[in-house]
């Protein structure tokens, strides 16, 4: 099985671990992203969706990028399995109250809150 780990740039943790449960799909372009430079998908089951600091993992190095720690990787950075193991497990076992779902509540009513707010004001005048 393929697992992949996520996180959010610049957020200062992990937020996730899911399995990938097909292949890619070239001809489907899912429209989730902002930018159109990603143009396929893949189906996913979410193992577990939690934040888990950074802190936690920067013992983990991947002689694979440089000796640098897990918490250092770039988008599609292969992980080699025994580190791999370490960082599922400190995942598992971490206990967290928050999650990538409580973001997703924030700019949700951050957005609606703006939609609100242009259309109380008007269109602009020049």
């Amino acid at each position: 099985p393929v697992f992949l780990f996520f996180s959010v740039n610049s957020s200062g943790h992990f937020c996730g671990i899911a399995q990938m449960m097909s292949e890619v799909d070239w001809e489907k372009c899912s429209g989730h992203w902002a930018q159109e430079k990603w143009k396929s998908e893949f189906k996913v089951k979410w193992i577990f969706v939690k934040d888990v600091p950074n802190r936690e993992f920067r013992h983990i190095k991947l002689a694979n990028n440089e000796n640098k720690p897990v918490t250092n990787s770039r988008d599609t950075q292969e992980v080699p399995l025994v580190q791999a193991k370490q960082v599922m497990q400190i995942i598992r076992d971490f206990k967290s109250s928050t999650s990538v779902f409580d973001d997703f509540l924030y700019y949700e009513q951050d957005e609606e809150e703006g939609a609100a707010a242009a259309e109380t004001d008007g269109p602009s005048k020049k």
